[in-house]
């Protein structure tokens, strides 16, 4: 009878470990070197940091924003207009491509190019402009967006246009408090060896 109870014991304390046991063999349950999936250590495309026309924090952690361009995180920045009196409004996405990090507290970050649209802010017009033009911008954190026009045959700008707006960053990114992946450069990396400089007169 003592040998039955012992055993029934022995059965229940090690039921718990053996299930878990399985359930990790089932590939129900990770490893406990691999992070569980409760999305914290999950990179994806998270809103981090938002800065005003002329460069204050809104909302967000800058430093956080920061940080997962040092990690190598791809960006993405959001901004819109609006005209209350005539009714309109249009809110305004783009992926981000060269990156500068100025001053260890500003973002400088030039947009994917794109082609000028003959309407935004009535859907059943919006088509591409013809001729077609190209648009290029550049947009930083102090609240700066300057845009530049391009014709594509002749390559001749026709517009520049420099704005102060709201900013609304995003990374493709673990959490901020759980990521813990390290910077791509180095104290070291932060002198060039200059090999040559050319400079050459414009035609």
């Amino acid at each position: 009878m003592q040998k039955r109870t012992l055993l029934s014991l022995a059965l229940a304390l090690l039921a718990p470990a053996m299930g878990a046991c399985a359930a990790a063999a089932s590939g129900n349950t990770p490893p406990p070197h691999e992070p569980k999936s409760d999305g914290c250590a999950v990179s994806e495309w998270r809103f981090l940091f938002a800065n005003d026309g002329h460069g204050n924090d809104l909302s967000g952690s800058r430093e956080s924003l920061l940080a997962a361009v040092r990690r190598g995180s791809p960006l993405r920045v959001a901004w819109s207009e609006a005209n209350a009196k005539e009714g309109w409004s249009v809110e305004e996405f783009s992926n981000v491509g060269f990156t500068n990090i100025m001053g260890k507290r500003d973002i400088v970050a030039q947009l994917e190019g794109a082609l000028i649209q003959s309407n935004y802010v009535n859907a059943s017009r919006a088509g591409l402009k013809n001729p077609v033009v190209e648009w290029h911008a550049i947009l930083s954190t102090d609240g700066r967006f300057e845009a530049v026009m391009v014709e594509r045959e002749s390559g001749r700008a026709t517009r520049k246009l420099v704005q102060r707006t709201r900013m609304n960053w995003y990374a493709f990114a673990p959490l901020p408090s759980c990521d813990t992946r390290p910077a791509i450069l180095r104290a070291e990396d932060h002198q060039n060896e200059q090999v040559e400089d050319q400079k050459f007169e414009s035609r």
